[in-house]
């Protein structure tokens, strides 16, 4: 065969072939198994896990499905990212004096969107062992998921800090896609501001004095157990000889983080917490309140605090997460 008729021929068969298998390999990516506008749950470590357990939660951070379970947006704070105020000795930096005022007060990134490859494997803001579906029931799930899309498109608009001291007082986030100083909400806090812009008023917790007392000794001692770890053996004497004199760099951040949690006070590094805490009742909600009253979470506890009537979640389905493949579209 000469070569002018083989060149022919394989241009034959890449014309005819191509449309006859015409399409491509599209990636679908990792996802969950939530609809748009689901609720998502997961456990956590840290002061904040450690308080919320105190009333009985097992969830300590959630967000919002705002598309078919490829991407979550939630409300979160870097704790790890706040820039730190040192002490020196002898011109050595030695112990934390305290956080930044205003990183503290007004949390970052604040409200989000990761996909489920980046929040469960990258940053880390979801757990997936234990982690858990907020959604409707089977019988309300085609008279609800009009609401809760409308809920997901708010939350995608909402743009604002995360807020320690919203877990005393909920009522401080804005319909706006901008940051306000001084003004936003906790992660179950903007979910639930996601019902509620969208035109379903969420029930909120009351949480009466003497747990808010338990939890802010507890918050306290967490933090200070915390400063002394990441200070080190050095940092440790530092601030033992501190301690000898008046308040050592633990109590002084811790005392930081619960005026702040208590008070929204987070320039103050003094005691000024505990003798006013014990009179404070918080109305703020967890992710555990946004279950219906009558659920029992994983720790045997029941802390929600919503009915049929104030809430579209009334089904609560493990997490599934499925690996992200190649599927081949005509």
């Amino acid at each position: 065969m000469r070569l002018t008729t083989k060149v022919f021929t394989v241009l034959l068969v890449l014309l005819f072939g191509t449309a006859l298998f015409a399409g491509q390999w599209v990636y679908k990516p990792m996802s969950i198994n939530a609809q748009k506008g689901d609720v998502v749950l997961s456990p956590g470590e840290g002061f904040i896990h450690d308080m919320l357990g105190l009333l009985g939660c097992y969830w300590s951070h959630s967000g919002m499905a705002i598309d078919d379970g490829a991407n979550i947006r939630h409300n979160t704070m870097y704790v790890s990212e706040v820039p730190i105020e040192y002490n020196y000795f002898l011109g050595i930096k030695t112990t934390p004096k305290r956080l930044n005022p205003d990183r503290l007060s007004n949390g970052l990134p604040g409200i989000l969107t990761e996909d489920i490859d980046t929040t469960y494997n990258v940053t880390k803001s979801f757990m997936a062992s234990g982690g858990a579906v907020l959604k409707p029931t089977a019988t309300n799930e085609a008279g609800y998921r009009g609401a809760l899309n409308a809920a997901a498109e708010v939350m995608k608009y909402l743009v604002a800090y995360y807020r320690v001291n919203s877990y005393m007082n909920i009522y401080q986030l804005d319909y706006v896609n901008y940051l306000i100083k001084g003004r936003g909400n906790a992660c179950s806090g903007t979910c639930w501001y996601a019902n509620y812009f969208s035109g379903k008023t969420m029930s909120v917790a009351t949480i009466p004095p003497n747990l808010v007392s338990v939890c802010a000794s507890n918050m306290y001692s967490s933090v200070v157990n915390m400063v002394r770890d990441n200070a080190g053996g050095f940092g440790s004497f530092v601030i033992d000889i501190e301690g000898l004199f008046g308040t050592g760099a633990d109590e002084k951040v811790a005392n930081q983080i619960v005026n702040t949690f208590a008070f929204d006070r987070s320039t103050d590094t003094s005691s000024y917490w505990r003798s006013r805490v014990g009179s404070l009742t918080a109305h703020a909600n967890a992710p555990d309140h946004l279950l219906l009253q009558n659920f029992i979470n994983p720790a045997g506890a029941n802390p929600g605090v919503q009915t049929e009537s104030t809430s579209y979640y009334g089904q609560v389905d493990p997490l599934v997460i499925t690996a992200g493949y190649y599927y081949w579209v005509d």
